[in-house]
């Protein structure tokens, strides 16, 4: 770790925690955004190119990518909520 790591004190540890919830949101947000898209595409998309079944999946396969991707994502997102969160309680219970 560099020396910058060494002079954070707990307090400031703690106030960069607290605004965890929000970076939480923006998670959730983006994981909506992506969902939107492809929802988008399915009902824009999809019905223009049933024509062919090849030129269906060739509609569907990028925003589904994009969809997994996001799922991915958001569950890393919510991976690192926990670990978070598993720090704060440890921080309080030192304090005690």
């Amino acid at each position: 770790m560099s020396s910058d790591d060494d002079t954070t004190s707990t307090a400031e540890i703690e106030n960069r925690m607290q605004q965890l919830g929000r970076y939480s949101q923006f998670v959730k947000a983006g994981l909506g955004v992506i969902l939107g898209a492809f929802l988008l595409a399915v009902v824009v998309l999809l019905p223009a190119n049933l024509d062919a079944a090849t030129a269906a999946v060739d509609a569907i396969l990028l925003p589904l990518i994009f969809v997994g991707m996001g799922l991915l994502l958001f569950g890393i997102g919510m991976h690192l909520h926990l670990l978070h969160l598993n720090l704060v309680r440890q921080l309080r219970k030192e304090r005690d």
